[in-house]
């Protein structure tokens, strides 16, 4: 602490000795003692930084389960980007002080005020500030308070009043926050409640992020040409038309679909489940499990997934670190280049990084693939998913009826971001982050250029397109092992997403209910021939107690749904806002009421079969003529186009085909019409688009036009609905 002095000079700054916690100065007016300075640090260090990084991680579990860290790396992280910067700080204030105390307090106040620009940034920053007055205004502010540190005791004392906050917001994300359980594992044990006596197998394919309005067609039925294996199965299954999930994220969405238990409003992300269908089925059945991200099945019943070494773990943790604490940090202008963090789990770091963006696996598992799909790439910014996709591939390769009946559970991360995959399996590289005109903040935000969220939609439904060939392979496989006949066979989702202009993508609110609420749900009973159509309510947590129902196990236990084949006990849909902690509530009819009409827009802005999906923007009438047969003219306007090596040597084998056009426009404006042709013949249409890396052109191609040994992409500016200007080309 200090006090100013009473004399009209200037305060100095001294280099006499100091006291057990103070330093005297050339005056009366006094300073902390070293380490009380460094606590100050830390305590603008913590308020400027680590709080609003421990705000974005403590409620996201995914975040560290994705990568396989335990609590061990998550202690690492915490304590380490807690103290280990300001702790860094200090000693080579302590290097200069061995110098120079007067030199040393300099030091001091450069740092406090560099770090009060850190706290003050989190308040100036905003939508509306340009990246220039924000860090102005932060600069200026963080000078302000180091001069104020010097001159005035009242700062000095108040910075050293809130040095515990370091200590306090450390103990509240290890102790308080949802990832608490995650870092002090629970003690509840498990139990195998089944008698044993079943000889049904059970097979759960969980996909993640599928709306139901997503398989259909106008008349809100199956679009069996763009679906066929889901339109097979429902002609041997009971479709749940009107299907519900009860949260709207995977870690409560996936376990209330495996325990038949309902999630609590307030985030209760546990670590074990002492009910579940594992527990309930392990007595009489062998279990094979891949679960993405949630822990249900306890580790007495399924082996735990291999981890990667700890170097490696914590080497990828701190890699998406900087890149989240970039998202949380800069203004938004910057904020907007780095790499999205909202929508996916991982890998944000590699979808900027430098080098390869196509590797081909070192020793590829021939296990590791679905039927009729080419290999499973690795690709920058996709590990994690296409991970998960290698070990669902070899589970269901290795379905098998000899035994005892097994129970297979499948969490399939598709059609969930990042989009990459094009309808056959074969994946491309993206532009940067999950999709164009998705705002990275509150679970991600759709921008209100109705274009951009309609190429994000069909992005999804091509996806969804490869989703419905997983599911065949996964039939295929059941059918050769010789279970598919007396199997129960369960295939559902997680939750849906949404694609509205200036709308959530993911977190559940009043408007996107019917897409985030009702998900598929198809149960082929054992025995089962003929399809239905199932049209009362149903819930995710319907599924468990279904189960117990045909494979008469379970007693006992009590659930919060009810067997599929009894009548609901309410006709309230509620689904959990996970990011607001509240259940969000809506009456059934509007539900379904809305939900067709969604399938029917969808529908008509593309149309039935896949041709369908790739006529998206202005001009569609141009598709299919040649380049040659239209007048042409010139522009000052030019394209960049991405991924050119791509186009100039198609390999069909490799398992990649950049059906999505990307590049740079300059000398031009968004909403520009756009033609897209391949080999001299118009392919597709668009227009550009206004992002924060600056005009774009995001087009997606039909996978059919890029064919033979190589393409030339040519792209166009139209005009007058048919003449074409040239911008730029690639491949050849």
């Amino acid at each position: 602490m200090s006090r100013l002095s009473t004399t009209r000079r200037s305060p100095e700054l001294s280099s006499e000795p100091s006291a057990d916690k103070v330093e005297k100065q050339s005056g009366p007016a006094k300073w902390p003692a070293w380490w009380m300075l460094g606590l100050q640090l830390a305590a603008l260090w913590c308020l400027g930084l680590v709080r609003p990084l421990f705000d974005v991680l403590d409620g996201d579990v995914s975040f560290f389960v994705a990568r396989g860290n335990t609590s061990g790396d998550i202690l690492i992280f915490a304590i380490g980007i807690t103290f280990i910067p300001p702790l860094v700080l200090t000693l080579i204030e302590l290097v200069v002080r061995a110098f120079s105390k007067p030199a040393s307090r300099v030091v001091h106040l450069v740092f406090v005020g560099l770090l009060a620009a850190i706290v003050a940034l989190q308040f100036v920053k905003g939508p509306f500030s340009t990246t220039f007055v924000a860090f102005a205004l932060s600069l200026a502010i963080g000078a302000l308070i180091a001069w104020a540190f010097w001159t005035k005791a009242g700062m000095r004392t108040f910075l050293s009043v809130i040095t515990p906050a370091p200590f306090i917001f450390l103990a509240l994300f290890i102790f308080a926050s949802p990832l608490s359980d995650l870092i002090i594992p629970s003690a509840q044990g498990t139990s195998i409640s089944g008698l044993g006596g079943s000889q049904t197998p059970v097979v759960i394919v969980i996909y993640d992020e599928m709306p139901a309005a997503a398989l259909m067609n106008k008349n809100t039925s199956i679009d069996a040409e763009r679906f066929p294996n889901f339109a097979k199965l429902s002609e041997t299954s009971t479709w749940y038309k009107n299907s519900m999930t009860v949260s709207d994220g995977t870690w409560s969405a996936v376990p209330a679909v495996l325990t038949g238990i309902r999630p609590t409003p307030v985030s209760q992300q546990l670590t074990s489940y002492p009910q579940s269908v594992y527990t309930m089925l392990a007595a009489s059945h062998r279990v094979k499990s891949i679960e993405a991200l949630t822990p249900v099945c306890p580790p007495s019943i399924c082996r735990p997934k291999p981890r990667d070494p700890t170097g490696k773990r914590l080497n990828s943790l701190l890699n998406d670190l900087t890149v989240v604490a970039g998202r949380v940090v800069l203004p938004q202008q910057l904020a907007d280049k780095l790499p999205a963090i909202g929508s996916t789990d991982g890998d944000f770091a590699d979808v900027a990084a430098s080098g390869p963006k196509v590797s081909t696996l070192h020793k590829e598992d021939p296990k590791a693939r679905f039927v009729a799909s080419p290999p499973i790439r690795e690709l920058a910014g996709a590990a994690f998913v296409n991970d998960n996709l290698r070990q669902i591939a070899k589970l269901q390769n290795g379905i098998s009826g000899k035994g005892r009946p097994p129970l297979y559970v499948m969490h399939v991360l598709m059609p969930h971001v990042p989009w990459r995959f094009g309808p056959t399996g074969d994946q491309y590289l993206t532009d940067g982050g999950d999709a164009a005109g998705l705002a990275d903040r509150d679970g991600g935000v759709w921008t209100k250029n109705k274009y951009m969220v309609d190429v994000g939609l069909q992005r999804f439904l091509i996806q969804a397109e490869y989703s419905d060939r997983v599911l065949g392979s996964v039939i295929t496989r059941m059918k050769q092992a010789g279970i598919w006949d007396r199997a129960l066979f369960i295939m559902t989702a997680d939750h849906g997403v949404s694609f509205r202009p200036g709308g959530s993508r993911r977190p559940v609110t009043d408007e996107n209910m019917p897409e985030i609420a009702n998900t598929p749900l198809f149960v082929k009973l054992p025995g089962q021939k003929a399809g239905k159509v199932d049209l009362k309510l149903t819930r995710s947590l319907d599924i468990v107690p279904t189960i117990a129902q045909v494979t008469k196990t379970g007693e006992g236990l009590k659930f919060d749904g009810v067997p599929l084949s009894e009548e609901p006990t309410s006709t309230d849909v509620y689904v959990r806002n996970g990011r607001q902690e509240k259940f969000i509530h809506a009456d059934f009819a509007d539900v379904i009421r809305r939900r067709d009409q969604l399938a029917r827009e969808w529908a008509a802005l593309f149309p039935p079969g896949r041709d369908g999906l790739y006529r998206l923007g202005p001009n569609q009438e141009l598709i299919g003529k040649q380049v040659a047969s239209l007048p042409q003219t010139t522009t000052t306007a030019s394209a960049q186009l991405d991924n050119s090596e791509l186009y100039s040597r198609l390999q069909p084998g490799l398992g990649v085909k950049q059906i999505y056009l990307t590049g740079s426009i300059s000398g031009a404006n968004a909403g520009l019409p756009l033609a897209a042709a391949v080999n001299g013949t118009i392919a597709a249409v668009g227009q550009s688009v206004s992002t924060p890396r600056g005009i774009r052109v995001t087009i997606i191609l039909p996978p059919q036009s890029l064919s033979g040994k190589s393409a030339r992409v040519e792209l166009f500016s139209v005009s007058g609905g048919q003449t074409l200007a040239p911008l730029g080309s690639a491949g050849g």
